[in-house]
């Protein structure tokens, strides 16, 4: 923000929601916010300038696309879903913003940024984030007895995070973990271990699954409130979520 007018911008609230962005993504969004500044006449940048930048980096161009009434509905209730796992597992990322406002390809999102930068995360760190990224299509499946093809995107983020678990962080069973240690002599061993590896990614997923299953059926009535309150407003900020 060097050559900006930004004195009366609170940066280190800025810096506390920026966790984890590049310098590059950082010089993106203070010029993004000086655009929106320019757009409205202002003379100063201002918060909201930046929350709407950060809104637009992360999520993307807000759409043109219109919901009819049900899709909005099956919207809010997954974005709840991502939301009330993510309020209810100490080790996830905050939400800083949940919304059913189209952006990009998303029909809706839940912003998490950490509280800090952090380099290492445990197993059950790890099964906690793939319990918020599968909330959204249980809560689908808990209120409208289906799914829809909007948590597609969610499901290749857990297969990802599975598979890096099993493969790379040697964090499935013993089974699984000595495999990807060690390969073994031959192709059988291998395909052997591969099965097994792929069938401890499985296991991992299910066990997100069943969790936020159990999250969510457990506090139905603030699922609800949630939805119905995105419904009502289309954003809700940090201070709604309290």
């Amino acid at each position: 923000t060097r050559d900006k007018p930004a004195s009366e911008v609170d940066l280190g609230k800025v810096a506390a929601q920026t966790s984890g962005l590049t310098g590059a993504d950082l010089a993106n969004l203070a010029n993004e916010a000086a655009i929106r500044c320019g757009r409205r006449g202002g003379k100063e940048l201002s918060d909201e300038d930046f929350n709407q930048a950060l809104e637009r980096v992360i999520a993307g161009v807000e759409s043109k696309r219109i919901l009819n009434a049900h899709e909005k509905e099956v919207v809010a209730f997954h974005e709840a879903g991502h939301a009330l796992c993510a309020e209810l597992l100490p080790g996830v990322d905050r939400v800083h913003k949940i919304s059913i406002v189209p952006r990009g390809k998303a029909l809706g999102f839940t912003m998490n940024l950490p509280d800090e930068d952090r380099y290492l995360k445990t197993r059950e760190e790890l099964l906690d984030h793939m319990t918020v990224l599968l909330g959204g299509r249980i809560a689908e499946q808990l209120v409208f007895g289906e799914v829809t093809t909007g948590a597609s995107d969610d499901l290749k983020r857990v297969a990802q995070v599975a598979r890096a678990m099993v493969y790379d962080y040697a964090m499935g069973s013993p089974a699984a973990s000595q495999s990807a240690v060690h390969e073994g002599p031959g192709a059988a061993h291998s395909e052997q271990f591969r099965r097994v590896r792929d069938e401890e990614q499985q296991a991992l997923a299910f066990e997100a699954q069943r969790a936020a299953m159990e999250l969510i059926s457990g506090q139905r009535e603030k699922l609800d409130e949630i939805a119905q309150a995105l419904l009502e407003h289309e954003v809700l900020e940090r201070e709604d979520i309290d």
